[in-house]
């Protein structure tokens, strides 16, 4: 007779279906070795995860108010470049993936322009010329780091959220500096003062009740500032309209499509609402393509009845200012109305800036690294002016130069347009993302012929915004890959 099994050794347990009650479950091995085709996990900690996004947006905003404060105006300079500096410490300290946007060989090929400009005989004193490639490469470094963070739909509609209420808060603030005259009113940048009293008070409008007022400057100090915050809560205010997360972020994005376009009108800023409408335009073209009707003509009726309607309560409290300023855009072409304005700037460029300089003019002669580091005493490399962003590309890498940035653009275009066409992705709503990045890099392009887009804060939230709805594109995709078990 066989012994008794002991008590301590365990039974067996049957699995399969109906035997015990329990469900017979398939697990897929897990392997040991991470295969080599597949990008490292990203690290953990707070420089491995979306946070650091967050906390670096907030760092922007901190950077832009800490410059209305007038206490603050001697260390000016360091808030200046704080931002600029962290985006460059990111690029080192983040690690993870390393994720390959279609743009970032584009990218490198500008820097590289740049960086050659560096031994160029034009350029100014090596501080300057250092200033100049590291704002180039802070501008689009967070391509790369911020590509590399473990990012999912929920955190980008947070970073996209926090831009929206900054933008939203700007442009409110705009409106009652115009409604309330002198009462919410910002000091004036140094830089424009030093402009001269005829151009300041060019700068200035009388509104209906008779007061002189500038332009509304929001959360900057510089008159018209506001439009800025004003065209980015139109756009941004558009996506949660059309988003399906709850009836809290359509009201909230209508109210955010109202404000913007008061703000809008009494800024006075033509440049924006052209951007703006070329932007609706391209996101109408998304939803046309992908076959969303319903959202399309949602987005339509709800921007075209504030666009009357605001424009109405904007004259009323502006005056025939408003009026006036408005009417020139119809009066004439709009090319010709770009003409008279920026789009003399563009002619030299290809008139006289590159036939002078067609490899580049040398580094550290125009813009903030000129102004701040910059030794202007050398007649043979005098200071130069870049007021829009073709002219600065020109200046850093020649005719290369207006080659590489552009191509980096029509890249993330193309890749934010294949996002937005897609109809397989509706649970993650990628598509409603892609459409807003793909109207959001539109207006960047179409900014670039008014003002240095690229070398300012706004560049590196454009390039912060792709790497981010990048990364969370990728983990979507490589999550959807892997069994639920590994997941």
């Amino acid at each position: 007779m066989k012994g008794a099994r002991s008590a301590s050794t365990p039974r067996p347990q049957l699995q399969g279906p109906g035997v015990l009650h329990q469900r017979y479950v398939r697990r897929a091995p897990q392997p040991a070795v991470q295969p080599s085709s597949t990008p490292a996990t990203a690290s953990t900690g707070l420089l491995g995860s979306g946070h650091v996004v967050v906390a670096f947006i907030a760092l922007l905003f901190v950077c832009q108010l800490a410059l209305l404060v007038e206490a603050l105006a001697p260390v000016r300079v360091v808030f200046r470049i704080l931002s600029f500096g962290t985006s460059l410490a990111l690029l080192v300290l983040v690690k993870g993936p390393r994720l390959k946007h279609p743009a970032m060989p584009f990218l490198l090929a500008s820097a590289g322009l740049t960086a050659l400009n560096f031994f160029h005989p034009g350029t100014n004193t090596p501080l300057a010329a250092a200033a100049q490639l590291s704002i180039q490469l802070a501008v689009f470094a967070p391509l790369f780091w911020a590509s590399r963070l473990r990012i999912d739909t929920k955190m980008f509609g947070r970073v996209v959220l926090l831009l929206f209420l900054f933008n939203v808060a700007s442009a409110a603030l705009g409106i009652l500096q115009v409604s309330f005259p002198g009462r919410f009113q910002p000091a004036l940048s140094a830089m424009v003062e030093s402009q001269g009293e005829g151009y300041v008070r060019s700068l200035q409008f009388e509104t209906a009740s008779g007061a002189r007022v500038f332009r509304p400057m929001g959360l900057t100090d510089v008159p018209g500032g506001a439009s800025t915050g004003a065209f980015y809560s139109v756009l941004l205010g558009g996506t949660f309209l059309l988003s399906r997360q709850g009836m809290s972020r359509k009201v909230l994005g209508a109210a955010g499509i109202c404000i913007g376009l008061i703000c809008l009108y009494l800024g006075q800023v033509r440049v924006a609402a052209v951007t703006l409408l070329v932007c609706m335009a391209a996101m109408g073209l998304v939803l046309t393509v992908s076959g969303r009707w319903v959202r399309l003509v949602t987005l339509a009726a709800v921007v075209g009845g504030f666009a009357v309607a605001a424009f109405g309560w904007a004259v009323a409290v502006g005056g025939d200012a408003v009026l006036a300023r408005w009417s020139t855009l119809t009066a004439s072409d709009p090319s010709q109305v770009y003409q008279s304005n920026r789009g003399r700037f563009l002619d030299e460029t290809f008139d006289e800036v590159l036939p002078e300089f067609p490899l580049g003019a040398g580094l550290g002669r125009y813009g903030m690294a000129n102004a701040y580091f910059g030794d202007n005493s050398d007649r043979a490399s005098p200071p130069l002016w870049a007021e829009i962003q073709w002219t600065a590309w020109a200046y850093d890498g020649g005719w290369l130069g207006l080659v590489c940035y552009p191509l980096a653009l029509l890249a993330t275009l193309w890749w934010g347009f294949q996002v937005a066409r897609r109809r397989d992705d509706s649970r993650g709503e990628f598509w409603l993302w892609g459409s807003l990045l793909f109207a959001y890099d539109l207006g960047a392009l179409a900014q670039t012929f008014s003002y240095q887009f690229f070398m300012s804060q706004m560049g590196m939230e454009f390039w912060l915004l792709n790497a981010a709805l990048f990364s969370a594109y990728w983990n979507r995709n490589r999550n959807a890959a892997l069994h639920p078990h590994l997941r």
